[in-house]
């Protein structure tokens, strides 16, 4: 039987950027599930009390609430500042202690 010589060998027809692609996702969800995790942790920090208005005519009364309230932007702003920190901190200090050679 002939011997041929097309044989397909992944690791030479993979496109090698798909591997950062690969790793950012990672990074990225790794990132948002810290994050998620940690969030719990600022909600007493973000809560606030806020007005409660009620207009008669022209006149606006406005009273402090009973009932406190949370900061849902505060919280959103925190969030991303976390999946920000660990992202940052993955492709600026850890990537380079970790990856020193290449895997694949």
């Amino acid at each position: 039987m002939p011997a041929r010589n097309n044989i397909h060998v992944p690791s030479e027809s993979w496109p090698f950027f798909s591997w950062f692609v690969i790793e950012f996702a990672i990074v990225i969800a790794v990132a948002v599930v810290i994050s998620w995790q940690v969030n719990p942790f600022f909600e007493d920090s973000v809560v606030m009390y806020g007005w409660e208005c009620e207009q008669t005519s022209q006149i606006t009364d406005c009273t402090m609430s009973d009932e406190p309230e949370m900061q849902q932007t505060a919280l959103n702003w925190i969030f991303w500042g976390i999946v920000g920190i660990v992202f940052a901190a993955w492709y600026l200090g850890a990537r380079r202690f970790v990856l020193k050679r290449r895997i694949l």
